[in-house]
Formats: C-alpha cells, structure tokens, sequence
C-alpha cells in the first residue's frame, strides 16, 4: 500500500509509463457565488487556527492510486495521522491565498529595522477570527504520472469561526469541494488535494454569515452559542412487524423518498404517518423548503423544522401520505448484526436502492459516535435508513471512506438514539 505521505510529499513515487487512460471521476462539487469583502468597509482579520480530521481509524482507506503503463498497476490511498500533518500544514496558507484574493483582512508580516508604534499607539482594531476546519469526507482517485497526476479529489469540510472577545463559536457551515484534472494536465498531487480544498473553502466564503463575522464586532447577542435543547416534540410509535426486513422489502422502500434541494440530492424516511420524516443536515443545507419525491413520482413540499449541523441530522415535516413509516429500535444493535441501507444513491434515477451488510463497530469520530458498517453507501444515500434485519431502523448514513473504482469502503451512520436526542424528539 501506498500512504498519503507520499502524495503530499509528490516526490517519494513516480510513473514508470505514461497514463493513457483517466482515472474514474470523483463527486464533482459545483461552486457558489463568493461574497467578496469591498474595499473600504470594515473588517476583522481572519486566519485558519486549526484543521482537524474525523479520520481518526488507522490506515483508513480513501481512495485508488495507479500507476505505469497506463495505469496497470493499483493500490490503496490510505489516510493516517502522519501523512495528514504533512497535508495540514499547508492548509492555513491555502485558506489565506483565498480570502486575499476575495479581498478580506489577513494577517500581514512585516520585516522592519525601524521602531514601530506601541500596542498603545496603535489604533485599537477589532479582535482576530480563528477559524478552524475539520475534514469530515475524503475519496481520491489518482493515476501517478512522471513529475505529478491526474485524477479527482473530493472533500467535505466542516467549518467554525471562533471569537476570542466573547469566547464563543459565532459562524458555522458545512461546505464541499471536489478538483478534476485533465488527461493532459500535469500537476503535482499534493495540488490536487489542496485545490478540492481550496473550493470547499470558497464555496464557505458564499456564506453569509461568515460576511456577518467578518464585517461586525461580535457581541454576546450575536455570538453563536451552543444551540439549546429544542421544545420536546412528541410523536406517535411505530409498532415493529412481526415479518423480517426480506418480507416486507416493497413497503420498506415506499417509506424512503428522495430529498430534492436547489443543488443537491439525498435520502430520507418517514419515522410518522402524520409526515414526519428524518435525513442529515447536509442534505438540505440552510434551505427552509424541500422538495420531497416519492418513489411513486409524486412531488411533495417539506419543511424543514429542526436542523443541527455538529449532529448533522434534520427533521422535515410535509403532508400525511398514507405510506408506512419505520419503526425505530431504541435499544443498540450489537457488532456483527446483519444490517441494511435504502437510499438514492447518485441521485432519484436509483431510488430505493437496498444493500446489504453487517455492523462492524461503533467509532468517535470528531468527538461523535458513529456506526461503522462495510453495507454499501454512495452521494445520495446520505439522510436514508439503516436497518437491522427486522427492518428497524438503528441509524443514518452520513459519509463513507470510498475506494472510487470498487464503490467499496467503510460507511458511518449517527446512532438513531443520538438523532431522537439531538432534535428533541419523543417517542409515544
């Protein structure tokens, strides 16, 4: 196996022939309108203080690499504690070349041999923002080339801004970012990633709350705290069925729609027959309405009541529609229990699409738990259900470490209790 420490590094593997074939595409991310800090108006420097991973499993694996006559020969990309310092140390110059070329306050070095004011003469500023990253999906596929590669890389980031004056998280967002080389490019591979990187980081710079931070003091009313305990919102129980999951396949797959947004497409399920339904924050972003497609065809209009991005879990709420909702299991499965996953991966075309697997193992990653399963999951199947064998459901899918040729890899999925507690939901 090859590690990432040679990827970012760009000089410890070279090509023994020329690539005559690409490498199969990543999840390609479209970018957004940045808003870009106008000259004149007043702003706060902002500086990456930190970049994290959830990939806390060792040795996981991210992705393909090929290399050789066209390249023949394959291997794993893997993603460990090492190989990603090696990575993260470029990240800060990385997210500073983007804010100084949409114009907002950086920090400046300045080498003088001459006195320079004291802090009491200079006029006084408003506090430094920290922003921290946290990369929370990574996949890669990559073919070696004499002096760099060509492939894609795509990423998910999860971004704070930090207030030093009022001690408190005032901005948060979940961005992608994805780079595709072409055939006749010629980049360094340690650029590949840093450009999926550097589109995540624009893509956050469309927000508008980081425009809000930047541009005003931060006062205890406006900081972001930590969100309260949602209203308790109490909802009826689904009864579980005395028939396995392999019984009542048809039913199951009605009650898991698609989740349709201005960009972007995901999964859901019904957890009430009042029309409540479940998916990731991810899914619906800061959208307020959804579009809620059956597996019939038939268009709903959902929205969204409750939302946490650190969880990322979402409850949507549209029309009764007279389809089965899931039971859900409120005790834990234990490791080793057959399990299964519906979904729409790559979109509604696979609608309803049921795999099949067993739970490996519960895992922290970025401070959260998480279901570990190898039951197969792709963009889209975010926000859909996994199932145990009686057809309960005991988490969500969330994200995957993907081998982008095979489509196989380690899936993660919130624990459903987790989910309940997070949105302040009951069940009756």
């Amino acid at each position: 196996m090859k590690n990432l420490n040679a990827l970012v590094l760009s000089l410890l593997l070279t090509a023994s022939g020329l690539a005559w074939s690409d490498p199969a595409p990543v999840k390609q991310v479209s970018d957004k309108l940045v808003i870009e800090f106008q000259p004149g108006t007043p702003g706060r420097v902002s500086y990456l203080k930190t970049a994290k991973t959830t990939f806390e499993t060792p040795n996981a694996k991210i992705g393909t690499l090929q290399d050789g006559w066209r390249c023949g020969n394959s291997s794993d990309i893997i993603w460990n504690e090492k190989a990603y310092k090696l990575f993260s140390r470029k990240l800060a110059a990385s997210l500073h070349g983007v804010l100084e070329k949409a114009h907002y306050p950086t920090p400046i070095s300045v080498d003088t041999i001459f006195d320079t004011p004291t802090e009491k003469e200079r006029p006084k500023a408003m506090p430094e923002l920290q922003i921290g990253a946290l990369l929370k999906d990574v996949s890669a596929n990559l073919c070696l080339k004499d002096h760099g590669g060509i492939g894609g890389v795509y990423m998910k980031v999860f971004w704070q801004v930090y207030s030093p004056e009022v001690k408190k998280v005032v901005f948060e967002a979940l961005t992608e970012g994805s780079f595709q080389t072409a055939a006749a490019e010629d980049i360094p591979v340690d650029q590949i990633f840093l450009r999926a990187y550097e589109q995540a980081a624009k893509n956050f710079l469309a927000e508008q709350g980081f425009y809000n931070a930047v541009t005003r003091p931060s006062t205890p009313a406006e900081a972001a705290p930590k969100p309260a305990t949602p209203e308790r919102l109490t909802l009826n129980r689904i009864k579980p069925a005395a028939e396995p999951l392999t019984k009542r396949v048809t039913p199951l797959r009605s009650s898991v729609p698609t989740v349709v947004t201005a960009t972007s497409t995901g999964s859901g399920f019904f957890i009430s027959s009042d029309g409540y339904l479940l998916t990731n924050r991810h899914v619906v972003g800061a959208d307020k309405m959804v579009k809620i497609k059956l597996p019939t065809g038939r268009e709903l209009i959902g929205e969204v009541l409750r939302s946490d991005v650190a969880r990322d879990v979402a409850l949507i709420k549209t029309e009764p529609v007279g389809v089965p909702a899931l039971s859900i299991r409120e005790d834990e499965p234990n490791i080793g229990e057959e399990v299964y996953v519906i979904g729409s991966p790559l979109g509604d075309t696979f609608n309803t699409s049921l795999t099949r697997g067993i739970l490996s193992g519960y895992r922290v990653l970025g401070k959260q738990r998480m279901l570990q399963s190898d039951v197969s999951i792709l963009s889209g199947s975010s926000g859909g259900p996994l199932l145990d064998a009686g057809g309960r459901v005991i988490g969500i899918s969330v994200s995957h470490l993907t081998d982008a040729r095979t489509m196989a890899g380690m899936n993660f999925f919130i624990p459903i209790g987790d989910v309940l507690t997070t949105l302040g939901l009951d069940l009756k």
